[in-house]
């Protein structure tokens, strides 16, 4: 049992995410080497010597917000990644977590959230997107079954599963976006409402995320209901006196239309992609872990979007952005579209379509509360279903080609029966615009054959006719 406990662990190499030029065992036994000698210290002067050691070593390493000062976009430092840095702002403090990881990227991130009159500031400090921070990013979502794993265990999860939350890749995408438009040349008058937009691009998630947001599509998604939530807010009026901001405008852009709006979808793909990979990869071996080993700068294709002059956006790399694509291919196929890891996505929607239905839980409460507020309000009415662990082993899956053949499985299922879903395809990236040399092509038509195929190959292994049911019904 304890050998079953430790394979299913599978954790990743400590190098996971990392840059692969960055030292951590070295760092890590200069650390340990200092602290150790603290443990071993007799008298508590010797021992608060070893801490001004260990402090010694982060003060040679120490590195000012000031040296990361870029005029181009002066609210966003770029850390290198590439070795340890105590980095301090302009007032010798430690930034500590307000530094943005960027897993699988060159680069870090650091945005004083405190300097008032700046864009960042304006989206940290709001309620609206401080509800972002209790969204989950995954919901109910669990990592793959380990194959090792023995079959006649079940397995219960903690939820959620996944620690990241809406809040830091929302966080993540208005940085980005704010970089990519200043090193294209955009002016700041420019850049602000789409930052904006960015930051706040997922404003209109429901509580409970992906799954409760299938309840009421039309009233109830982002894109839907981005301009209720800002008016809400009070923000639309607000932010167009002090930024310029369309509504209407930055609507689209959440739409994923016009330029801006193009960009912004390429953004959002790469920011939960980077971070969902991450926790994914941490936890299970697969796919995803071992293209992110492969490749530990994969997330870098962000620095290769440049506008291209004909009011458009494109990558310049197309070995680059192929790479990215199969790694979210490979996250979809693993994760977000595995039927062991969805079992119980739909959980949430049908215990919230119930009370909706009735106006016990409104719109308004899903826009602007967060899932632990569900999960309260639902323990009341569900007490039995509503727990702080899921078991999706209670639940088996199958496949079918075709919608008749899934109805009726189900008609034979009867009470047994959770729920049935048709998963078509997702956009497998192959018509995102890449440069060959001065004209702007499609990638399908700037890399070869078989790298085509394969993602084409990985989204036809999705496509099917799912049917989950209940174990413990007779």
């Amino acid at each position: 049992m304890i050998d079953d406990i430790s394979r299913f662990r599978q954790p990743a190499p400590s190098m996971f995410g990392q840059h692969p030029d960055f030292d951590f065992k070295a760092y890590q036994r200069e650390a340990c080497r200092v602290l150790r000698k603290k443990e071993k210290a007799r008298t508590f002067k010797e021992a608060e010597e070893r801490v001004y050691e260990f402090l010694g070593i982060s003060e040679e390493r120490k590195l000012s917000t000031s040296k990361l000062f870029n005029p181009l976009h002066p609210d966003v430092f770029v850390i290198p990644r590439d070795r340890f840095f105590h980095i301090v702002d302009e007032w010798d403090d430690d930034i500590g977590f307000e530094r943005t990881v960027f897993p699988f990227s060159s680069t870090d991130f650091y945005v004083d959230v405190d300097k008032e009159g700046s864009v960042f500031y304006e989206i940290v400090h709001n309620p609206a997107f401080q509800r972002l921070a209790g969204i989950s990013q995954l919901g109910y979502l669990v990592p793959p079954r380990p194959k090792e794993w023995n079959k006649n265990i079940s397995i219960a999860y903690l939820t959620p599963q996944f620690p990241h939350n809406r809040w830091i890749h929302s966080l993540l995408a208005a940085i980005i976006m704010e970089v990519v438009l200043a090193r294209n040349g955009f002016p700041e008058k420019e850049r602000i409402p789409a930052v904006l937009a960015a930051g706040f691009h997922d404003i209109a998630i429901p509580a409970g995320g992906d799954s409760v947001k299938r309840v009421d599509p039309e009233n109830l998604g982002e894109e839907e209901s981005f301009v209720w939530a800002i008016e809400h807010y009070g923000l639309a009026e607000r932010w167009q006196e002090k930024f310029g901001f369309n509504p209407a405008l930055a609507e689209k852009w959440i739409a994923g239309k016009e330029d801006i709006g193009q960009l912004l979808d390429f953004i959002d793909k790469i920011s939960y992609t980077a971070l969902d990979c991450f926790h994914l990869g941490v936890q299970r071996k697969g796919r995803v872990r071992t293209l992110c080993l492969k490749h530990p700068l994969i997330m870098d294709v962000w620095q290769n979007i440049i506008a291209t002059g004909r009011g458009g956006f494109a990558f310049s790399s197309p070995d680059n952005l192929f790479n990215f694509l199969l790694l979210r291919a490979y996250e979809f196929r693993e994760l977000l579209y595995n039927p062991y890891s969805r079992a119980l996505d739909l959980f949430l929607k049908k215990m919230v379509q119930p009370l909706y239905r009735k106006k016990i839980i409104t719109r308004e409460q899903l826009l602007t509360q967060d899932d632990d507020w569900l999960k309260r309000t639902l323990e009341r009415y569900y007490p039995r279903q509503i727990k702080w662990y899921i078991e999706p082993e209670d639940l088996a899956w199958k496949k079918f080609q075709t919608e008749k053949e899934q109805k009726m499985f189900c008609r034979q299922l009867g009470n047994s029966l959770d729920h049935a879903e048709h998963i078509s395809e997702f956009d497998t990236g192959l018509d995102f615009p890449v440069l060959d040399q001065e004209k702007v092509i499609p990638l399908r038509e700037a890399i070869p054959r078989e790298k085509i195929r394969l993602l084409e190959n990985i989204v036809a292994s999705m496509r099917g006719y799912y049917v989950y049911y209940n174990l413990k019904k007779s």
